[in-house]
Order: C-alpha cells, then structure tokens, then sequence
C-alpha cells in the first residue's frame, strides 16, 4: 500500500506490547509491578501527531501500572486500555468519535491485532509481528515494536500530507 493511504488517517490507534515496546516486561516487587521500556522519542512523536489535529488512542490489553503511567504522562485517553478484545474496542472508539474505520490507522504486533487489519482503513504491523498480523497488515513497518514505531508512523502520514518536520 503506497504512503497516500497514510494521508486519510484521522486516528491512530495502538497497541503498547511489542509496539510502543519490544514485547519484554521486567517484574520490580509487589510495590511496582511489571514495567516496560518505553522511547522518548515515541512520546515525541505522539505529541507531534495531536498537535497535527489527529486522535490518538492506546487500545491494548495492557494493564500494568507502567504503561498507564506513561499514557497519561503523554495526556492519552485511558479508556481503551486493559479491554479484552482489541477489535470490539476499536469498533467502540470508531463510534464514540462518530468516525468510519476506514479513517482509523491501527499499528499492532500481535495474532489478535490480525482481525483489526482487516476492519481498519490502514492496519500496520511493526517489523518483528507475528506472521498472522504480519501476513494481515496493509503497511509492515521498517520498524521494530519499541523502536520507535510511532515516529514512523508519524513521519509517514506527514510525508503523505506534504507537511514538514
């Protein structure tokens, strides 16, 4: 799929295991929990996209403390974490924003984000997906999950606009 599918998005939704991180968690005691590693520049990039006038929306299944902390430190909306089926949420966010899921760009790695490819305008899968996501994606990303994915994301839909950085 060219990068022009990539000027259409109006929302970036995403997954946080094995996208905005490289799919391993670290337990630190009772008092913390499980946590992740997480790049600024992902952060950065996210911020860019909002200030650009797009939506962007964790949907994950991830319910640690970690990464709800750094969702809110980037002012996302929570709604959509630690839901049990990523493509009913989707569907849900899809409604709730009264957009059509042909606007919706959903980057993912995992076996279940394969039926959310399907659904969406613009389904990418990071790098290193497993190949059911990998094989249903519109877009498979240069980069790995936590390898600053959303900058790509994010560098991608610019050049698609003609925006500059």
């Amino acid at each position: 799929m060219e990068d022009s599918a990539f000027a259409r998005v109006e929302i970036v939704a995403f997954d946080i295991d094995g996208t905005l991180t490289d799919a391993t968690t670290s337990y630190l005691g009772p008092d913390h929990g499980w946590t992740q590693t997480y790049s600024t520049r992902d952060g950065e990039a996210i911020i860019h996209m909002i200030k650009s006038g797009l939506i962007v929306v964790p949907v994950s299944r991830n319910k640690t403390k970690s990464a709800r902390a750094r969702m809110e430190g980037l002012q996302l909306p929570l709604e959509f974490m630690g839901v049990d089926d990523t493509l009913k949420a989707v569907m849900s966010l899809s409604r709730k924003l009264e957009r059509a899921l042909d606007v919706v760009l959903f980057v993912g790695d995992g076996r279940e984000d394969a039926d959310v490819f399907e659904k969406v305008g613009l389904g990418c899968a990071v790098r290193d997906a497993h190949p059911v996501a990998l094989a249903a994606a519109h877009v498979v990303l240069e980069s790995r999950g936590g390898d600053r994915v959303m900058e790509e994301i994010s560098l991608r839909i610019d050049r698609a606009r003609g925006a500059r950085r």
